[in-house]
Formats: structure tokens, C-alpha cells, sequence
């Protein structure tokens, strides 16, 4: 037998058909977030499934009659998860949300679907048209005046109920005295159901009992005549066995119409509905125009933000395709990308091609070339600039192994695309034997670059493709490599003797070619 009030019951469903309609219809909204007033509740108006979460929060300046014209009978379905936390003045979400009957749990809330947190005026959940919590368990926690938790069987509507956290709620304290329907009349209106060996009924406010379907149906839901719905349907249907008369849908919704899988030239989407090959397009081509990163491509009959590891994307037709060999993987920077840190440095890890520029600053750290290597080491081309400064923890670029491109499509001001200053201990920049490098377009700058002999940046210049570009001053000869032995040369003794104590060196004068140059002699020597 089935258990619903009948007023109740008739105004819900008139809701429900007036809300829902068809499903074709139906208004999908993305992820809302509701805070410190009550204006953005309008975000909810037309909305009968949030592809996402809700979160209703911090709203300490509310009173009950904020919320007594709101109302949104469309809302039948979350894809993740409800959240409520600090909301002053709410006694109960009945009007709010008659006829929410699934929170599907795809992404959760540290592990709930439901939570109720310190909402320190809400009287009772009244949720009375929830019916299934796909994934995930409920958190009910801290709200003092919160009752109607112990005439509510979880079990019915989701499967681990056990999982539940439901604590230091009025409920606790023995104070609630929760009257279901028909009891002040002396008579039976809700469905007893045994807990813990406790035998009472179930119902969600003093006005609406809690709906329990046959064994049967299991969770597909009923009508108000016991009569199953279809199996693909989800909590509730408007009418027994119509896989498109459903509330929501087991598996996924086609147009209007539940089906067990998405049939050819449709995808599967967020794990509930069936997408065409232009809608998964129109994402893609949305997100490439705004320069986002995780834009949607075709995997496996499913339309995913990203391809998979192994796998990239074929872009003639969005399908993911197996790798032969590292795949290349594109970061997407609409703004130059900051590295002072490791953990900065481990947002690229896999990028092989950096979609805008990159500025380094690292000042310090234990082991900061290997990590550098790990996280950067696979990065092949940079589309923009490449600027290391202030970097006072590098003594090379070879972390950046692979790195043989520089498109230079952006530049720095005064049009350099390779930008190196106040480096206090970068001694080389690559194994130039082994190392090719291409800067397509822009200049190079070093400056303050104290141990970097000139000879490894004129070797940068003539290998890279850049030699010519550059102006006078772009390349300091004084500040680079002037604290570092850049250049050999060979010093003719004329005198050497060794003593018990001491040794005596003499040599025949040395003069460079600029004798402003040569600042003084500095002796090396080790005990034997």
C-alpha cells in the first residue's frame, strides 16, 4: 500500500504537471550558489534540474518572512549535491522545493549529498517529494531547532543510510514531540515502517507524510494507486510504466523519454542525460573561444571535459584517440603563468605545449631542479615568452629538457621573447651539444646575470635562430658573467720555488686587451 495525504498529494502533482510538463521541456540550470540575501533565489525560477550543486548559505540578516513568497515547484532534480549552512529565518524547505524528488550524488560534498549545518531556525526538513538520494549520505548536524529526524526512514531513500551523520540537532534532546498526519485525529494516515526495531510511522512535517512505495517498484517510485512506474524511472512518475511520464530517470534521459543507454549519434552526459554531437561541438568551440582549459571531447560514447591519460583529442571530430607515445597535452594561459613555487610548477605537470607565456621566480627550495624537471621537463613549445627572473635557485634551464620551441606570439615589453634578469646564479642555460632550441620571433634580454658568461648567451643567439635581432643594450656586457671565469687563458711562470712553509710564484705580466677588465689574481689551492 501507498501512503500520501491527499491534499498534499493533489497540489504536488499539480506542480508537478504544471512544473514539469514535458521533460523536452525541461530547463537545465548550471551549479547555483545563494548567499547573504535572498535576491539570487530568482536564479532558481525556471530551473528543473540543477546540473550541479545548490548551496544556500550565510544569510544572517534573513526573517521568515523573506522566505514566505518563495516557492520553486520545478525543481525536481540536482545532479550533486543540496547544501544549507547559517541560512537565519528558514523554518522549512516544504515551499521551497515541493517537488525536489532526486539529488543524484555525481559529485559530492566530502562524501554527502545532503547537509544541514548550524541552520539555527529550521524546524523540520520537509522535503516530503524526496525520494532518492542516488550516491552519498545525509549530514544533519548542529540545528537547534531542528526536528521530524526520527519519523524520517533513510533506508528508503537511499542505500547505506548507515553512513548518515546526524548529530547535536533538538531532535537529540528528546524535545520535538513530532506529530504526523491524522494522529491528533486518532486516526493512521502515514506508513509505519521498523528501524532499530522501532515500529512508527514516517512523515516529514506534522502536514505531509513520507511516501513509500510497494517492494516492488524498488526505487522507480509509484502513483498515489500503488502502481509501479516504468524501470527507468527514478523516484516518481505522472503515470505507471511511460518511460516518458517520468520525474527523473535511472540511467538517462533522452529527449523527454528514460532509456538504459544513449542510442547512435547521441552521448552520454554528466552521467543522467543524452547529447548530440552539436551540443558536445558547441561546448568545445565555447570553451577554445574563452581560452579554458578541460574542454569537451568525445570518449567512449560520452561527451567528458578531457581526454583521458593515453589518449588525445582528434580534432576533426572531438573523438579521443590512443596516444603513439607521450601524449601531447595543451595548457591554456590566458595570462603569463607565474612558476615561484613547486606547487605552482605541478599545474603544468604533462603540459607538452604551453598556450601563452611563462614567468619564472624561484627563490628557493630543497631540490628544486628535479622537481622543476618533473613538472616542466615534458613541456615542448611555448606560444608566448618564456621569462626567468629573480630565479635566485637556478644554476640552469635544463630542467626545461625537451623545450625546442619558442613561437614568440606574445612578447614582453620592448619585444623580447626570451627574457633572463637579476639571476644571481644561473651558470648555463642548456647542454647547447645536445640541446635545440628555435625562438620564431622576438628578441633576447639578460641582464644582472652575474655567472652567466657571455659566451653561453652569443651561443643562444646563434643556435635559437635570434642572432641579428637584438639591440645594443638588450645584452649587458657587464653584468653578465662578471663575477664567473668566462674565459681561459694561459699565465707564463717565470719563477716557481717550494719551501718547507711556503711557495713563490712569479709570473710574467698579463694583460687583456681592455686592462679594465682585469680587477686582480685569485689563488687556488688545496692542502695535500
Amino acid at each position: 500500500r501507498c501512503w500520501w495525504s491527499g491534499p498534499a498529494l493533489t497540489l504536488a502533482l499539480a506542480w508537478a504537471l504544471a512544473g514539469l510538463g514535458a521533460w523536452s521541456r525541461a530547463e537545465v540550470c548550471n551549479s547555483i550558489d545563494i548567499r547573504n540575501n535572498v535576491t539570487r533565489f530568482s536564479l532558481l525560477e525556471n530551473c528543473t534540474v540543477i546540473e550541479g550543486h545548490l548551496q544556500i548559505l550565510l544569510m544572517f540578516g534573513t526573517k521568515a518572512a523573506d522566505f514566505r513568497d518563495l516557492s520553486f515547484p520545478k525543481l525536481t532534480m540536482i545532479t550533486d549535491y543540496l547544501l544549507l549552512f547559517r541560512v537565519y529565518g528558514l523554518e522549512s524547505l516544504k515551499k521551497l522545493f515541493p517537488n525536489l524528488t532526486v539529488i543524484r550524488g555525481t559529485h559530492l560534498f566530502f562524501n554527502y549529498a545532503l547537509v544541514i549545518f548550524e541552520m539555527v531556525h529550521l524546524k523540520e526538513i520537509g522535503l516530503y517529494s524526496l525520494m532518492n538520494i542516488t550516491r552519498g549520505a545525509v549530514r544533519l548536524e548542529k540545528n537547534d531547532e531542528l526536528c521530524y529526524l526520527s519519523t524520517i526512514d533513510w533506508s528508503r531513500i537511499l542505500d547505506s543510510a548507515e553512513d548518515n551523520y546526524i548529530k547535536s540537532n533538538k531532535d537529540d534532546k528528546e524535545e520535538c514531540g513530532d506529530v504526523c498526519p491524522g494522529v491528533v485525529q486518532g486516526k493512521t494516515s502515514c506508513p509505519p515502517t521498523v528501524i532499530n526495531g522501532i515500529f512508527i510511522e514516517r512523515c516529514w512535517t506534522h502536514e505531509h507524510c513520507q511516501r513509500v512505495c510497494p517492494a516492488a517498484c524498488k526505487s522507480q517510485g509509484c502513483t498515489p494507486d500503488d502502481r509501479c512506474c516504468h524501470s527507468e524511472c527514478l523516484g516518481n512518475c505522472l503515470e505507471p510504466n511511460d518511460p516518458e511520464k517520468c520525474v527523473a530517470c535511472r540511467n538517462f534521459n533522452l529527449e523527454g523519454k528514460c532509456v538504459e543507454t544513449c542510442p547512435p549519434g547521441y552521448y552520454r552526459f554528466k552521467s543522467w542525460r543524452c547529447v548530440t554531437f552539436d551540443f558536445c561541438q558547441d561546448l568545445h568551440n565555447k570553451c577554445k573561444i574563452a581560452r579554458q582549459s578541460g574542454c569537451h571531447v568525445i570518449h567512449n560514447g560520452e561527451c567528458v571535459p578531457d581526454c583521458p591519460s593515453g589518449y588525445t583529442i582528434n580534432s576533426s571530430n572531438l573523438h579521443c584517440t590512443p596516444c603513439a607515445g607521450p601524449c601531447p597535452k595543451i595548457c591554456d594561459f590566458t595570462s603569463p603563468k607565474i612558476i615561484d613555487s613547486v606547487t605552482a610548477a605541478q599545474e603544468l605537470r604533462g603540459c607538452t605545449v604551453v598556450n601563452g607565456s611563462l614567468v619564472i621566480n624561484i627563490r628557493g627550495g630543497s631540490n628544486i631542479g628535479a622537481e622543476l624537471e618533473s613538472n616542466l621537463g615534458l613541456i615542448e613549445e611555448i606560444t608566448g615568452y618564456l621569462k626567468i627572473r629573480r630565479s635566485y635557485a637556478l644554476v640552469s634551464l635544463s630542467f626545461f629538457r625537451k623545450l625546442h620551441l619558442i613561437r614568440g606570439q606574445t612578447l614582453e615589453p620592448g619585444n623580447y621573447s626570451f627574457y633572463a634578469l637579476d639571476n644571481q646564479n644561473l651558470r648555463r642555460l642548456w647542454d647547447w651539444s645536445k640541446h635545440n632550441l628555435t625562438i620564431a620571433r622576438g628578441k633576447l634580454f639578460f641582464h644582472y646575470n652575474p655567472k652567466l658568461c657571455l659566451s653561453e648567451i652569443h651561443k643562444m643567439e646563434a643556435i635559437s635562430g635570434a642572432k641579428g635581432r637584438q639591440e645594443k643594450n638588450d645584452i649587458a656586457h657587464k653584468t653578465n658573467g662578471d663575477q664567473a671565469s668566462c674565459e681561459d687563458d694561459v699565465l707564463k711562470f717565470a719563477y716557481i720555488k717550494t719551501d718547507s712553509d711556503k711557495i713563490v710564484l712569479k709570473w710574467e705580466p698579463y694583460w687583456p686587451h681592455d686592462y679594465r677588465d682585469l680587477l686582480g689574481f685569485m689563488l687556488f689551492y688545496k692542502e695535500a
